[in-house]
Order: C-alpha cells, then sequence, then structure tokens
C-alpha cells in the first residue's frame, strides 16, 4: 500500500469509532482495518506510516489485537522485520471469547439464583434464562460458518499493481 485514499480512511476511522463503541482502542480499530484493506502483509513501521501514529502505539495495540485473536504475525523470506496480517481465524476468536464470556455470565447469575437470598430476584433469573437461550442458538454457528465458508469459491487476491507493504 502507498497511500490510502477516501474511501480507505473513511473506512478504517468507522472502525476505529466502532473499536471504542465495543470498548477498545481506536488506533486498535485503525490497525485492524487497515490490515483487512491490506493486500500483502504490513510490518510495524509500514502500518505506523500509513495510520499516521507513533510505532510504539502501533506495537502496543497490535499486541491487543493478536490477543483478541483478530490479527496475527507472519514472516516474510529475507526481512528481520515484524509483519501482520488479518487472523484467517478471527471471526471464530470473536464468536468463542462471546460464548466463553456468556458462559461465565449465566455461571455467576446461576450461581447466585441458588443462593435463598436471592433465588426470587426476576430479573437475575431473567438475565440467566436469556443467557441460555442465547447459548442455545449459537450452539454450532462455527461449524455452519465453517461448512459456508469452505462451500463458497475461493478467490484469489488481486496483483498489487506496484503497491508496496
Amino acid at each position: 500500500m502507498t497511500e490510502l485514499g477516501a474511501a480507505e480512511l473513511r473506512f478504517i476511522e468507522a472502525m476505529a469509532l466502532h473499536f471504542e463503541r465495543q470498548g477498545g482502542t481506536r488506533i486498535g480499530g485503525r490497525i485492524h482495518a487497515l490490515l483487512m484493506l491490506a493486500d500483502a502483509p504490513l510490518s510495524l513501521k509500514r502500518i505506523a506510516e500509513l495510520l499516521k501514529v507513533s510505532a510504539a502505539s502501533v506495537s502496543t495495540n497490535i499486541r491487543a489485537c493478536m490477543a483478541m485473536g483478530l490479527v496475527e504475525p507472519v514472516s516474510v523470506p529475507g526481512d528481520r522485520q515484524h509483519y501482520y496480517v488479518i487472523s484467517s481465524e478471527g471471526w471464530e476468536s470473536r464468536l468463542r471469547t462471546a460464548e466463553e464470556a456468556m458462559k461465565a455470565f449465566v455461571k455467576m447469575c446461576r450461581s447466585a439464583l441458588a443462593s435463598p437470598q436471592l433465588a426470587d430476584k426476576p430479573h437475575l433469573r431473567e438475565a440467566a434464562d436469556f443467557c441460555d437461550f442465547y447459548l442455545n442458538e449459537m450452539a454450532g454457528i462455527a461449524e455452519r460458518w465453517r461448512a459456508t465458508r469452505s462451500a463458497r469459491p475461493t478467490r484469489t487476491p488481486k496483483a498489487s499493481k506496484g503497491r508496496t507493504a
């Protein structure tokens, strides 16, 4: 990528605000968006240049994106820099994270409902019932996604047309 166009910048900023609304950082959203648009792996230095932010900020936020399962490191033969791409398992990772959080929440609610002092709390029961419903509805979604994804024809990335990572 040489420079970012207007449409790319709009998407990057929209993703930054989305990440922030979800409790993340704007720069994390920008990094994720940039890597979604990239045709090739990007180095920390190049990410910082394209987003016009410090390399330290990119380094900190890339680790957070990796912890969320959204981004993964890759190597480029003959180059010692660190490069990054969107994780091929990122969407499933997000599903697993949401499911784990919901399971922990329902466990906490069910534990509280087991206490005689809290057993008759309707909001607590509704929260637990909703979580059970949600988890039942979500069961198997990752497998269905993989089946849908594998049934689609594979797309080959466009040639870079002189662009460099």
